[in-house]
């Protein structure tokens, strides 16, 4: 039986993990498009741009991964495996929040709502009868 509130939330999880992928595919095209920029200064011998081309690689990779987890996150709500689910979306919180913003931003809202509906699902449990006497 759903918790109280708990269908709203799932739905804004959705939404907003949909939009979390739409994001981190564009960030994982553009990331790559900005280091090819970051590195073109390597062409005349300016080492110091080469920091930068790192990071918007490092950054494309991890949006692309977090991208292609998306489906996978969107299944863990419908299956409403949130223990799950938060225990995996917290390295991906932190990750995009380093190299993507926008994209971790979102996610750390999934990642509070998602906190809401595990606590709130573990206390609506109803308490277990006792044993019979004997």
């Amino acid at each position: 039986m759903p918790v109280i509130g708990e269908s709203s939330k799932v739905k804004s999880m959705l939404e907003l993990l949909n939009i979390a992928k739409i994001l981190a595919l564009v960030m994982g095209i553009l990331g790559f498009l900005l280091a090819a920029g970051a590195a073109w200064p390597l062409v005349y011998g300016a080492w110091s741009s080469l920091f930068g081309a790192i990071y918007w690689i490092i950054a494309a990779i991890i949006n692309l991964m977090a991208y292609m987890r998306m489906d996978e996150f969107v299944g863990m709500v419908k299956e409403r495996r949130y223990s799950e689910f938060y225990d995996i979306l917290i390295t991906w919180m932190v990750l995009t929040l380093v190299f993507g913003v926008i994209v971790g931003v979102l996610l750390l809202i999934v990642f509070i709502e998602v906190n809401e509906l595990k606590t709130s699902s573990e206390f609506s449990t109803p308490p277990q009868a006792p044993p019979p006497p004997q």
